[in-house]
């Protein structure tokens, strides 16, 4: 059984861990419907690194990819991602997968789990000839999936990216900020949910460091771990596919429901086997699928009408106490995959009532973006008691950094100066109250009150939840212009708070409670 990265988190921290094709993955931590609800309402860290990454370099890297995949590489630019299928001969999907371009001559896809050795060797095979360098880099990289409502904020804390500018699809080559310094990472607004999301390829060995700084950084957003279990209710609610169960070599992309990753204007393997299945219609199609009473539909379920078998439960199940009725995926006969068709599913040889439901089966929200925008804290200037400080002109917005909240723990109250007042820098600008103690916002310049959010009065735990908002907890007009150039920059902060968190400095500081 192979390990991932992260396995000895796994074992320390997962009430389960199972072998799941071959790896050692957690079922769970806190529970399945608890970890997909973190999801649905919060932010959640997955660790996917038992996916398969195939690497293209060399002057022929676009022409292979578009040989082997059937949507159109040649569109994306640089930083841009697409989904795809790689079909045999007969149109036929041998594998689903992800494709990023990082370069004019450089891609790299990220496929299944149980195809990788199989997709690599396709790959090499049909490579012959061509000027192209094609590698397997699977084993020295770790992928994780960071999803859910809440993930932009937990994941702005820590990268150099500014994430408001990153699309669905799209990806940046970036640094993500931990405690043993900054680790070059790629990170794509992709994922398995239908939740906004992001997910984040690193060096192997380098991993745990970021894993361990994203749930440390996302405590006050509800950060948890979510396992394999709440991984497939997700995609299955989503209305996400499976290979190997919702498709393999004898499905084609239109039954499968992802007839628009074909591109038939370019020139691939299975070109003309699809041409052929697309204008003759499939015989079958995936749909949704929803059994009545308290039941649960499995893989390999037959499906019955009219006392005649018309198909297969290929995805389930998907319990009520998640979706609020019990749901699944599966393929039957065009004639009878209308919405609102009534069926039979036969669940331990016995047949119960259902009906074709549409899919998904919750609302994507993949592509929207989240109402509060949030600095990235490396454009940002600190001073040593954490106030950050980010200068347009001689306006200056001032906030409580990320490390200062969380040292505080919940922030209970605040007071806020009036607007018009001056403050002298390195006094006290504002004052609040915290579960740990009562503390002073020091003014990290000298200057006038212009704004004060006046929000976090009414609500200041807004202060844990988006430490490095745009907003900031106030605003000032300096009185010197560039003062704020004298303050400590992100790598110096950075360095300062490595020394903070040693031992030998906390240990010696009193907690007031």
């Amino acid at each position: 059984m192979q390990h991932t990265p992260l396995y000895a988190r796994h074992m320390r921290d997962a009430s389960a861990v199972i072998n799941l094709k071959g790896f050692a993955r957690a079922m769970h931590y806190r529970g399945h419907v608890a970890e997909h609800k973190a999801t649905r309402e919060s932010a959640t860290l997955c660790d996917v690194s038992h996916m398969g990454e195939l690497d293209f370099q060399g002057p022929d890297a676009l022409a292979l990819v578009q040989k082997l995949i059937t949507n159109d590489a040649a569109r994306l630019a640089v930083n841009q991602v697409l989904y795809s299928a790689l079909c045999n001969a007969e149109g036929g999907i041998v594998d689903d997968l992800v494709c990023y371009r990082l370069g004019a001559d450089h891609f790299v896809w990220v496929v299944n789990v149980t195809k990788t050795d199989e997709d690599y060797q396709w790959v090499l095979r049909h490579a012959h000839g061509m000027d192209v360098q094609v590698k397997n880099v699977s084993t020295g990289t770790a992928l994780m999936a960071l999803q859910g409502p809440n993930s932009r904020e937990v994941l702005q804390r820590i990268t150099r990216a500014d994430l408001s500018s990153l699309r669905y699809y799209w990806l940046v080559q970036t640094g993500i900020c931990t405690r043993h310094g900054e680790i070059p990472c790629l990170i794509s607004r992709t994922g398995y949910t239908g939740e906004r999301g992001y997910e984040i390829m690193v060096s192997r060995d380098l991993a745990p460091w970021i894993w361990d700084e994203l749930l440390l950084v996302g405590q006050p957003l509800g950060i948890m771990e979510h396992g394999v279990a709440a991984r497939e209710s997700l995609r299955t609610e989503a209305g996400y596919l499976l290979n190997g169960n919702d498709m393999d070599a004898g499905t084609n992309p239109y039954e499968a429901g992802i007839g628009w990753v074909v591109k038939l204007d370019t020139d691939f393997i299975g070109r003309d086997a699809l041409v052929r299945i697309k204008a003759e219609g499939v015989r079958r199609r995936m749909v949704g699928l929803e059994v009545e009473g308290p039941l649960t539909m499995r893989h390999g379920c037959p499906i019955f009408r009219g006392g005649h078998e018309v198909g297969k439960v290929t995805s389930g199940p998907l319990p009520a106490q998640i979706a609020g009725r019990n749901l699944g995926l599966g393929y039957i006969g065009a004639a009878h995959a209308a919405a609102g068709t009534d069926i039979e599913i036969e669940i331990h040889g016995q047949k119960f009532k259902a009906r074709v439901v549409a899919m998904p089966f919750c609302e994507r929200k993949a592509k929207q973006e989240p109402s509060i925008r949030t600095w990235s804290p490396c454009d940002l200037r600190f001073t040593e008691q954490h106030v950050w400080a980010r200068a347009e002109g001689d306006l200056v917005t001032v906030g409580m950094s990320d490390f200062g909240q969380r040292e505080l723990g919940d922030i209970l109250g605040l007071d806020l100066p009036q607007v018009g007042t001056t403050v002298i820098g390195g006094t006290a600008v504002a004052w609040g109250d915290s579960y740990r103690r009562p503390f002073e916002l020091i003014s990290p310049v000298t200057g006038e009150i212009m704004a004060v959010n006046a929000g976090l009065i009414e609500n200041p735990a807004k202060i844990n939840a988006y430490p490095f908002s745009i907003e900031g907890i106030l605003k000032l007009r300096a009185r010197t212009p560039g003062d704020c150039d004298g303050l400590l920059d992100f790598e110096q902060y950075a360095q300062l708070l490595r020394q903070l968190q040693q031992y030998d400095h906390w240990s010696r500081t009193p907690r007031l409670t």
